[in-house]
């Protein structure tokens, strides 16, 4: 359509809404039996519909985290409860940039279930968009609070409740991993963090508290997981939506881009999370991606865990060397 953006892709199908390959009322192999789910930012937007799609993947127990709405993040359950009664949900009001308080639910459910298998970081917020000119610096970290410092405490709060696993034996250290198939079998408990292509892609105007806000989580959960081997992460941006945020954000900015429908990011969210995704580890996708597509090219991503795989963060034409010598066939 005349005037929008170009849509960038990794594969060359893209979708706008859920498919059979993620649907997980349909699609077996995103089951997550046995599993506990904890989805934060659950009382509406992408949060609410993560948590729908994750309770027809019937897991263990599905736990609800929301910010300050307690209507809305009981309405979330409910209709949870409404469609799935043998499923076990639980909902905590729970403000992330408390840690103590973040770590208090996140204890009382481990301690509860044993352990939180998937967390889906849904929760966002949205600064009122404008030029960095007009920006207040008194307030504009307030941003940083919730987006980046409540990432940070979900982060400590998941890792201390699922802690490593005895290492294994120093034999299975030392052998042959061509593949990476061992370092995928560590990564035993899944972390997804919703966030946004805003992070490479051109800059755009009024965008830059939240653009640069995202881009420190985003940085932050990287190192998070290189410290943290047992935990995968996948960092998801999860399409435009119609959501509140969303509709915020379009009374002052027009990104001009074709929206996707709710349903979309909801399942993939599942299929992320699923086996069938590990090798997306520490790669940021796009929930509009084409699953079959992403699997074809499962070596070239993967790259056995190695740096240098597609989708990782980096820099065009860098690096030139290695220890003086051409790279990539410079």
């Amino acid at each position: 359509m005349a005037g929008e953006r170009p849509v960038f892709s990794y594969t060359e199908t893209l979708h706008n809404t859920s498919y059979a390959g993620i649907d997980p009322a349909s699609n077996k192999d995103l089951s997550t039996a046995g599993k506990v789910v904890l989805i934060t930012g659950a009382s509406g937007g992408i949060g609410r519909a993560t948590a729908s799609s994750f309770a027809k993947s019937k897991p263990k127990a599905l736990i609800l985290l929301g910010r300050s709405n307690e209507k809305d993040l009981n309405e979330t359950a409910n209709s949870i409860r409404k469609f799935h009664g043998d499923l076990v949900v639980q909902e905590h009001l729970v403000d992330l940039s408390d840690f103590e308080r973040v770590l208090e639910v996140f204890r009382l459910v481990a301690s509860e279930f044993g352990r939180i298998d998937i967390l889906v970081h849904a929760a966002g917020i949205l600064p009122d968009p404008g030029l960095l000119i007009n920006a207040k610096p008194e307030t504009f970290l307030d941003n940083y609070k919730t987006t980046v410092v409540g990432t940070l405490a979900v982060a400590m709060a998941f890792r201390e409740v699922n802690p490593k696993p005895v290492a294994e034996p120093e034999e299975d250290k030392k052998s042959a991993d061509p593949g990476g198939a061992k370092k995928l079998a560590k990564k035993i408990f899944t972390f997804i963090n919703l966030t946004s292509a805003g992070i490479f892609y051109t800059p755009y105007p009024m965008m830059g508290a939240y653009v640069s806000s995202k881009m420190a989580a985003f940085k932050l959960l990287e190192s998070f997981a290189v410290e943290n081997e047992h935990v995968r992460l996948h960092q998801v941006h999860p399409g435009v939506i119609n959501t509140a945020m969303s509709r915020q954000l379009a009374e002052k900015v027009d990104l001009k881009l074709p929206e996707d429908h709710i349903s979309l990011p909801s399942d993939f969210l599942v299929w992320v999370a699923s086996p069938e995704a590990a090798f997306l580890h520490g790669k940021l996708v796009f929930a509009n991606w084409d699953v079959e597509q992403l699997k074809e090219r499962k070596d070239e991503i993967w790259n056995a865990g190695e740096a240098g795989g597609d989708l990782g963060f980096g820099m065009k034409g860098f690096p030139r060397y290695v220890n003086g010598n051409p790279a990539f066939g410079a």
